[in-house]
């Protein structure tokens, strides 16, 4: 009888070294975690501003410059201001809103629209945007 006792330790013995070398092969996965992800609200339209200046002079031209670097949309209306004084802002401006990525349009002789990279301007008229032919600057 012990030297069945024997042979069943043995047995026992040798499935259990079995059992620790399957188990040190064994690769238990790990646990992944949930991941949060921020869905925006689409339901709500993003506000967007739209600011329009009519400048006297061209002290003005830095906060215009301001609201166009803010990646707003900036009307400029010229209407009243002296033809040369009007050159040198719309130069100003459109030197800022290059530097932004901007876009920019002339709407009339006098007015001037210029718009962040993110809003697309199309003329109903098929004008080109921004295509720098101005008779404000003709002389």
């Amino acid at each position: 009888m012990e030297s069945d006792e024997l042979e069943l330790d043995a047995m026992e013995s040798m499935e259990m070294k079995s059992i620790t070398r399957n188990a040190s092969t064994f690769k238990e996965e790990p646990v992944k975690k949930p991941t949060m992800v921020a869905i925006p609200n689409t339901t709500a339209p993003r506000k967007q501003e739209i600011v329009v200046f009519q400048p006297a002079n061209f002290s003005e031209a830095p906060q215009i410059a301001e609201h166009i670097k803010a990646r707003k949309m900036v009307i400029v209306n010229m209407k009243r201001t002296d033809k040369e004084l009007a050159k040198r802002i719309i130069d100003f401006l459109s030197g800022i809103n290059y530097a932004v990525d901007g876009r920019f349009q002339k709407i009339t002789d006098s007015i001037f629209l210029f718009a962040p990279s993110h809003i697309e301007i199309t003329m109903a008229d098929g004008a080109e945007v921004g295509n720098g032919e101005d008779p404000l600057f003709t002389k």
